[in-house]
């Protein structure tokens, strides 16, 4: 039987500010099976990016457990954490994150640099992400040059080159107007009906309703998890509420 792609049980998260302890996550626990396009939905405080950065290794949770693709990765060493996200974990920001004195091209070539790629490879993958986002024509221009759209679309044709089964996106419409958004969020559907699994979070319900399952978060719990209804009038959405150990749905 294979195993979630990802499985998280009473996740975590607490920080310290002076003598007080502040709780950002407050014991979440979720199964995502390859192949998935889930939303992960709340207000700003809501702890959807405290989530999102546990499950990218970007941070330790304080307690609970978690297990990639059947493997636990809660306790990783730094060294194993940097190299299983180079491998396995694609990002997309709301900020682009792309290196202002790289071309679009090199951009796209960063991640598979870090994941070991051989030049030639690398060069020849990052052509072609970039012509299936619709950027072949301006894969020497530099960010400045390009717009927030285009930029966002070399974000993804990085993780598009760079092949990790897992892409997890953090508002990645949030700095894009409209009809921009609607475009970004489309790039993400052909990617998902590739066969990749993606974590979306946002605020947003338009830009959720592009996944196929949203999980909502309030004060650090997750409250709900159903699945997308696209037929007007249906009334059959999945709701499966998850385990938060202090608070209950309302």
């Amino acid at each position: 039987m294979v195993p979630p792609l990802i499985q998280a049980t009473e996740l975590r998260k607490e920080h310290r500010l002076g003598d007080a302890t502040v709780t950002a996550l407050c014991g979440v626990s979720l199964t995502i099976e390859s192949g998935e396009f889930i939303a992960i939905m709340g207000p700003s405080g809501s702890g959807k990016s405290t989530l999102m950065h546990l499950l990218g290794l970007l941070d330790h949770p304080t307690a609970g457990s978690y297990r990639l693709g059947g493997r636990d990765v809660t306790d990783l060493g730094a060294d194993e954490r940097a190299r299983t996200r180079a491998q396995k974990i694609g990002f997309i920001f709301q900020a682009f994150n792309l290196l202002g004195r790289s071309t679009a091209i090199e951009n796209v070539e960063l991640a598979m640099t870090y994941a070991g790629v051989p030049r030639k490879e690398r060069r020849l993958r990052a052509v072609t992400a970039l012509e299936k986002v619709s950027l072949g024509h301006r894969q020497h221009h530099w960010p400045g040059q390009l717009s927030g759209g285009e930029q966002q679309r070399v974000a993804i044709a990085r993780v598009l080159a760079a092949g990790p089964g897992l892409i997890l996106a953090d508002e990645p419409t949030g700095a894009l107007d409209t009809a921009t958004g609607r475009e970004v969020m489309a790039l993400l559907q052909d990617l998902n009906r590739t066969g990749r699994t993606i974590v979306l979070v946002t605020h947003d319900p338009a830009i959720a309703r592009y996944a196929k399952r949203i999980v909502r978060m309030q004060d650090g719990c997750a409250i709900s998890d159903e699945a997308v209804v696209r037929d007007v009038g249906s009334d059959d959405a999945a709701s499966q509420g998850l385990a938060c150990p202090e608070k209950t749905a309302p």
